[in-house]
């Protein structure tokens, strides 16, 4: 069952790069814009929306795999089994807020509103971040494995929701400009 979630955790990630290169090459216009751009570069709605998304995907593409080399590592470590179950959910947790805290100063940084993708994508984090707590309380702390049996599944599914959450955007702008080019 690790190997399923090994190469579902690939094809995530090779799925959320596609999205962001997806997103550049779509909107090439603002392709400086959306790495380097400030609030000036923010005049209309559907501007804040393609920010807010480049940043949901782009911060997902880089935290998604910094978190699970930290957890492969982790669990390489030559600790107890119960210290090591608590440093890995512990740091499990520590990126889970650390994903939500660099997602909002992203946003407030570059002066873009959170778009219904940016905030969907922020409460599976925090979904994913209470999972990861849960079970370092129940695992690490009271060796309880109530919830061992649907960690891998929950995880891997809040993997796919954040993927369809991140295409969403991409998906309905790329319909939308085939339809007015009356290509479908």
């Amino acid at each position: 069952m690790n190997e399923f979630y090994l190469v579902t955790s690939w094809i995530i990630v090779a799925l959320e790069l596609f999205i962001v290169l997806f997103l550049l090459y779509s909107f090439k216009k603002h392709r400086f814009g959306l790495f380097f751009g400030g609030k000036s570069t923010l005049k209309k709605q559907e501007d804040h929306e393609l920010h807010s998304c480049f940043l949901s995907a782009l911060a997902v593409l880089v935290f998604y795999p910094v978190s699970a080399n930290l957890g492969a590592y982790i669990l390489n470590l030559p600790l107890e089994l119960i210290q090591m179950r608590q440093v890995y959910y512990f740091a499990l947790v520590c990126t889970g807020v650390s994903f939500i805290t660099v997602l909002y100063l992203l946003h407030v940084i570059r002066g873009c509103s959170f778009s219904a993708t940016s905030r969907l994508v922020a409460y599976i984090s925090f979904m994913l971040m209470c999972l990861n707590f849960s079970q370092l309380i129940l695992r690490g702390y009271l060796d309880i494995h109530i919830l061992y049996e649907v960690y891998g599944p929950f995880v891997v599914s809040f993997n796919i929701c954040t993927f369809i959450a991140l295409s969403k955007y991409p998906f309905y702008k790329l319909m939308e400009s085939r339809l007015t080019k009356g290509a479908i």
